[in-house]
């Protein structure tokens, strides 16, 4: 019972983490709501993906001096707390904050559930221990899609956060009684790395704000080009901080392993590619094909089905035929997936988008089994805390680039096309079609990179060992 108690409890922690994409699918409805424009509701996915990425390796350094389940139920605890606040919010200003309270509790889930799952399986089932925590993120995914169209569209935008406070409590109540306190003498005395944590906030908010800034209010604003100039100094300094304090966010001793780089690299180079389905594929939905909320929700939903199906099978793969061959399969059909989205145009209907999008999911799937299983086979065990909230990182990083770079390259190939045509809503849909080919296309050529660097250099550093 106990084996089973704790797995459920890593699958909870993925999945409350993965359900936030309902948010993706509500976002016009909570502007009409709130009285935002589309620019200003924009900051309700901005400011919680950039608190995440940052707060993500502080909640795997606290895990590791104060044990996984301190921090799994302080983060079950805050996500519960920002799910009644936000349902409450009365503006847009108020849905904001609580969402950095939200990004918080993510971080912690994010970071501490892999390592949960790790704790009871042995080595050689580890790659089904991490496809069981993949899986139950895509399950996050699906029913976040699948049930926020239905949800908005006849109770309103506040139950899709008033929703997850079932799983959220049922997460608490599980953490409290099945897992286990960390014996005092294991957890270290060293003082937690507040500079670093500060330094890496800093600058990454300063970068993704600064970028999302430029494109409403111009690259040659002072505000704009401050916030810019001020990222690479916070990172400058968390450069030098983590070189000096004893107790850095992320060991050195972690960034040597070939597992763990090789893990980070791939979910980080993944996560930048597939975020162009979160942030651009709506857009093709509503504006070229027409469509609702509803039907967005049953696409998404579509992809997170099958990364759901493929992250659980992957985690048997990777115990089987190697936790490289299965992460390379993932990547190189998830390159595949995104260059049949990047065909689609007008002429195309949503009946032609479900088996694209669904070659995206699978590929994902894998790609998330493989990399999950490649580092928790690959790090010694008192560091599964801190390597599990790594891999998060990378994957918050992905997604965090993505949204600041391919967004902006986005906006400026469809406003320079729309600019140089005379055609009206016509030519408005063709540059939007242009835009959209290029930025997937973009994604496909980055993924299969991605897939011939992790297997061969795994093969040259790793040989087979990730078959164990």
């Amino acid at each position: 019972m106990s084996r089973v108690a704790v797995t459920t409890i890593a699958g909870l922690g993925m999945l409350l983490a993965a359900l936030d994409i309902a948010v993706n699918v509500a976002l016009p409805t909570m502007a009409n709501a709130l009285d935002a424009d589309l620019e200003s509701i924009q900051w309700v996915i901005v400011v919680f993906i950039a608190t995440r990425a940052s707060l993500v390796m502080g909640a795997g350094s606290f895990s590791d001096k104060f044990g996984l389940r301190t921090v799994y139920i302080f983060g079950a605890i805050a996500y519960l707390l920002s799910m009644i606040c936000i349902s409450l919010s009365p503006n847009l200003e108020s849905v904001v904050g609580f969402r950095i309270l939200q990004a918080l509790a993510t971080g912690c889930l994010y970071a501490v559930s892999p390592a949960i799952a790790a704790t009871v399986f042995p080595v050689e089932q580890r790659g089904l221990g991490m496809g069981f925590t993949a899986a139950s993120q895509a399950l996050g995914m699906l029913l976040g899609t699948l049930g926020a169209g239905f949800l908005v569209q006849a109770l309103g935008w506040q139950w899709i956060f008033v929703g997850r406070i079932p799983f959220c409590v049922l997460a608490l109540v599980l953490g409290i009684v099945f897992l286990q306190k960390q014996p005092k003498k294991t957890i270290s005395a060293e003082a937690f790395d507040f500079k670093g944590a500060v330094a890496l906030v800093m600058g990454l908010m300063c970068l993704v704000i600064g970028l999302r800034l430029g494109r409403s209010i111009g690259w040659s604003s002072p505000m704009v080009i401050m916030l810019i100039s001020l990222s690479p100094v916070f990172l400058g300094f968390l450069w030098i901080i983590e070189k000096q304090v004893t107790s850095p966010m992320l060991p050195g001793t972690l960034v040597k392993l070939p597992a763990f780089s090789l893990s980070a690299i791939a979910m980080f180079l993944a996560h930048f590619s597939v975020f162009v389905i979160w942030f651009v594929f709506p857009f093709y939905i509503a504006d070229i094909l027409k469509q609702g909320p509803l039907v967005l929700g049953l696409m998404l939903a579509t992809m997170a089905l099958f990364n759901t199906c493929l992250s659980g099978l992957g985690g048997w793969l990777c115990d089987r035929f190697g936790s490289l061959d299965v992460g390379a399969l993932g990547l190189v059909t998830l390159g595949a997936g995104l260059f049949l989205m990047g065909l689609l145009d007008q002429s195309h209907s949503p009946s032609d988008v479900v088996w694209r999008i669904g070659v995206v999911g699978m590929g994902l799937g894998l790609v998330q089994a493989g990399t999950y299983s490649l580092m928790m086979k690959g790090v010694p065990s008192h560091r599964l805390g801190i390597a599990g909230s790594s891999l998060s990182l990378a994957q918050a990083l992905g997604t965090v680039m993505s949204v600041a770079l391919v967004g902006t390259l986005f906006a400026w190939r469809i406003n320079g096309q729309s600019a140089g045509s005379d055609s009206g809503m016509a030519g408005a849909e063709s540059a939007f079609v242009t835009g959209y080919t290029e930025v997937f296309l973009l994604g496909c050529i980055l993924s299969v990179a991605a897939a011939l660097g992790f297997y061969i250099l795994g093969k040259i550093y790793l040989g087979n060992k990730d078959r164990y």
